[in-house]
């Protein structure tokens, strides 16, 4: 009668001390995911040229994927999150002296 009831403990007690670990484990991955922070957005930006005595802009999409901001069509994806770009259709013209009002 001893034999069985010593064996029923011990595997009640390995048991318990194997959920013990597993929720240290569990605990421990959910704070390392939760301290990564994504940092993502998306924004438009005229992007200028001088040509002769005027300057011409147009608009173009770029995303800020984690501090790296760059051009969306050159990265359509960010930590999984992917990106369709659409076609940005803004465009103006302006005097050789013109100063972008933003800066």
């Amino acid at each position: 009668m001893r034999g069985p009831v010593i064996v029923l403990l011990a595997i009640v007690i390995i048991s318990s001390l194997s959920f013990i670990v597993l929720s240290i484990n569990n605990e421990k991955t959910q704070n390392s995911e939760s301290d990564k922070i994504l940092e993502f957005s998306t924004f438009t930006s005229a992007v200028c040229e001088t040509k002769e005595e005027v300057i011409h802009c147009r608009d173009e999409i770029f995303m800020n994927c984690n501090g790296n901001v760059s051009n969306a069509v050159d990265v359509a994806e960010c930590n999984g999150i992917r990106l369709d770009v659409p076609k940005v259709t803004g465009s103006a013209v302006f005097e050789k002296d013109w100063k972008d009002p933003r800066i």
